[in-house]
């Protein structure tokens, strides 16, 4: 999940995420932070090591020690980057994204600010914000198990489903097209609906084919990834 909180110099912004990254991460979440300014800053510092690397044409530059690792891209990274990477590398249950205001993501507004597209709450209280974000997380969970076909079979589409499971008024194995295996089929990192016969068909395929690899372990996870190449641009042959 993915969640940001915005407003005004000195409205709160910074307090909300710490109480709420410590009651998340009390909790057993995983939790990702990112604070974005809209100022031309740098964590660099000229005739630095680091600086000096940069200067030199390295990029990225990462400076290590045994406390912790900084990664220094230029120029800056969009938001959807850094959230995906973000998500690649570790895999965080909640991402809190500080002083963005743009973004199609839920949206908390601090202070006295005017409401921007998306927001969710308003001044809320560090309860109200960790109820909010938990059912959120567990809505994601569920929807991430569903098929995505909203074929109605459980006389719902999967986004109702998952809302009545989370409030505990139904449970997962009301869907008729759940399998029993976990198969996911994504294309350019979005999945696409699968119901139980394909999920089902889709595994054993895979399991046989690499079963004979050296490497193979049965029941473990197996991952494919199909990488399209870049078509060459075709020669226009010209009249002589």
């Amino acid at each position: 999940m993915i969640i940001g909180i915005y407003g005004y110099q000195d409205s709160g912004k910074t307090k909300i995420v710490e109480q709420l990254v410590s009651a998340l991460v009390k909790k057993g979440y995983r939790v990702a932070s990112i604070k974005h300014t809209s100022g031309d800053w740098t964590l660099d510092q000229k005739g630095k090591d680091t600086w000096r690397h940069r200067e030199a044409g390295s990029n990225p530059v990462v400076f290590s020690s045994a406390s912790e690792t900084s990664i220094m891209v230029q120029p800056s990274m969009d938001l959807d980057r850094i959230t995906g990477l973000l998500s690649r590398e570790f895999n965080p249950d909640i991402i809190i994204i500080e002083g963005y205001k743009k973004g199609r993501f839920p949206k908390v507004a601090m202070g006295e600010i005017k409401p921007l597209s998306g927001t969710v709450l308003r001044n809320p209280n560090p309860k109200t914000l960790l109820h909010y974000v938990e059912r959120e997380v567990a809505l994601e969970k569920i929807n991430q198990i569903l098929p995505g076909l909203d074929c109605g079979r459980c006389g719902l589409d999967c986004e109702g489903l998952a809302r009545a499971v989370a409030d505990g008024k139904k449970k997962l194995s009301e869907c008729r097209e759940l399998s029993g295996s976990d198969v996911r089929i994504t294309v350019d990192g979005k999945r696409i609906a699968t119901g139980r016969f394909v999920a089902e068909v889709a595994e054993k395929t895979i399991r046989g084919m690499v079963s004979s690899f050296k490497g193979y372990v049965p029941g473990k996870d197996v991952e494919i990834r199909l990488h399209v190449k870049k078509k060459s641009p075709k020669k226009v042959r010209r009249p002589r």
